[in-house]
């Protein structure tokens, strides 16, 4: 019970995720939510993992206010203990919750939190978008594969996408 059997489901979590059962993907994720939560408690850096896996899946299926929910959960363990690049994702994470929801200025700032080294595209690269998220985006594949979401909050910024 707890880690061994928790990262065990984080990975079936994500597996069944890109095989597009998302129905599955919420349970295994909820399940090592509880392992974790039951073996680890609800502050170790190692729960952490499931919120943000679970949170990301929420904001997928565009399930706002269940997304925050988790994603906070992950940001106050991440906060508290655990490896900075995972803090740096949670924060991209919940910046694009505030973009989802058209808040463009806390969607900046909170991405903006662990610069100038804890920074984290929503693909998990490194480089720079100096206007929406300062996240970088040096990796062609990074880049291609955010451009359609993130040319649509650049624009919103002031009319004038940002060249990624």
């Amino acid at each position: 019970m707890g880690l061994t059997r928790g990262v065990a489901l984080n990975n079936s979590a994500l597996k069944l995720e890109r095989q597009g059962d998302l129905n599955g993907a919420e349970r295994a994720h909820l399940e090592a939510i509880q392992d974790k939560e039951a073996g680890l408690g609800t502050d170790h850096f190692t729960t952490a993992v499931p919120y943000n896996g679970l949170g990301e899946l929420y904001l997928k299926t565009e399930q706002l206010d269940k997304a925050g929910e988790y994603l906070n959960k992950a940001l106050r363990v991440g906060t508290q203990s655990g490896p900075k690049p995972d803090l740096a994702v949670t924060h991209d994470n919940i910046g694009r919750l505030f973009e989802m929801r058209g808040d463009l200025k806390a969607a900046r700032e909170v991405r903006l939190q662990g610069s100038p080294n804890n920074i984290a595209c929503g693909h998990y690269a490194e480089g720079r978008c100096g206007k929406l998220s300062n996240s970088l985006h040096k990796l062609s594949q990074c880049t291609t594969a955010d451009r359609k979401r993130h040319k649509k909050y650049c624009r919103r910024i002031d009319g004038v996408a940002t060249d990624i």
